[in-house]
């Protein structure tokens, strides 16, 4: 069986509940026979959501219930046999990302070796292993930020994270200041284009005033853009350093000023924030605004380079950590760990 037909027979109607379903079937393999009590405990989840979970898995007919206990069936060993070293490679964390998460105060974190001699390379394709687990079989939407990070991850992108699905790339802003090449619409598209999927441009400027804002909502292309990425299944971006994104963003001097004067530290999606992750300034633009956020299944943020560690740290404050996944390389985590000044 391929990698999408095991996860299909453990989670049929989608990824989303991939982690926990396979810690129980994990459990049982190893305790069985054993009771819906004594695994509840086990796992520190309550009976009632244990009880629906193994039904699923009793209906797929991956385990069995008995007067003893449920047992794993030997589909389900097959499956749990199969599935464990992508879970190992994807889901599950080492101890180092586990300390680094701890740090952070997130939950999610991989980290990807600086030693081999591609980092992007290594980068991209562990962002295209979260996606596969995130993204459900048939159509998807994915929304995406623009900068280098990002162009060097969508540079290696490839046809395989396409199996069995069809998904829309589509930029999570506007154009802004620089290099057209590192802008959301160029990377979304460079996304769609290396993997065989479908592309969908937004061609008007990230920021502008509330005068031009209301007329360019009026336009349906504009509004059909606007309309997909809020309904996305996964979000891909990176923060910035704030000194830097206030002239990638083509900031006049007064607001450069006051964003230094108010010690800000890390910029995402048009926000500048402090050490404590307190926004102090705030761009208007067309497109996702952190607030969105909390309405997207999942989000990667993919941050790299020590110089990121402040902003990395003060982000992890805002960011909503039951579903953001942070892929950061290893001089970032170790610079996280050592403690950063300013």
């Amino acid at each position: 069986m391929d990698c999408m037909t095991l996860m299909q027979l453990l989670v049929p109607e989608s990824n989303q509940m991939l982690k926990i379903r396979f810690q129980i079937l994990r459990a049982i393999q190893r305790t069985q026979p054993i009771g819906r009590r004594g695994l509840a405990k086990q796992l520190e989840i309550s009976e009632r959501i244990l009880r629906s979970e193994t039904d699923i898995l009793k209906e797929q007919g991956l385990i069995t219930y008995s007067a003893k206990g449920m047992f794993v069936t030997e589909l389900g060993k097959d499956t749990y046999l199969g599935l464990t070293s992508i879970i190992q490679q994807c889901i599950e964390m080492t101890d180092f990302e586990k300390e680094i998460s701890d740090k952070l105060g997130i939950r999610f974190c991989k980290v990807v070796t600086d030693s081999g001699p591609n980092k992007g390379m290594q980068i991209s394709n562990q962002v295209q292993e979260l996606m596969k687990w995130m993204l459900p079989v048939d159509q998807s939407i994915v929304t995406v930020t623009g900068g280098r990070t990002m162009a060097m991850v969508a540079e290696y992108f490839s046809k395989e994270i396409l199996q069995q699905r069809e998904i829309s790339f589509v930029p999570a802003r506007g154009g802004v200041g620089g290099s057209t090449l590192i802008q959301a619409n160029s990377v979304s598209e460079k996304m769609a284009t290396k993997t065989g999927g479908e592309h969908f441009s937004l061609y008007v400027p990230e920021h502008v005033s509330k005068e031009t804002y209301l007329p360019l909502l009026q336009e349906p292309l504009v509004s059909q853009t606007l309309t997909m990425m809020k309904q996305a299944n996964c979000l891909l971006y990176s923060v910035g350093n704030a000194s830097v994104m206030a002239e990638r963003r083509g900031l006049v001097p007064q607001e450069s000023q006051f964003i230094a004067s108010r010690r800000a530290v890390g910029e995402a999606f048009g926000c500048f924030f402090d050490a404590k992750g307190k926004v102090v300034f705030k761009l208007p633009r067309v497109g996702l605004h952190l607030s969105d956020l909390e309405s997207i299944p999942h989000s990667i943020a993919i941050v790299e380079g020590a110089q990121k560690a402040e902003a990395l740290m003060a982000y992890a404050k805002l960011a909503p950590i039951d579903r953001t996944w942070f892929v950061i390389d290893e001089s970032l985590a170790n610079m996280v760990l050592n403690g950063v000044t300013r």
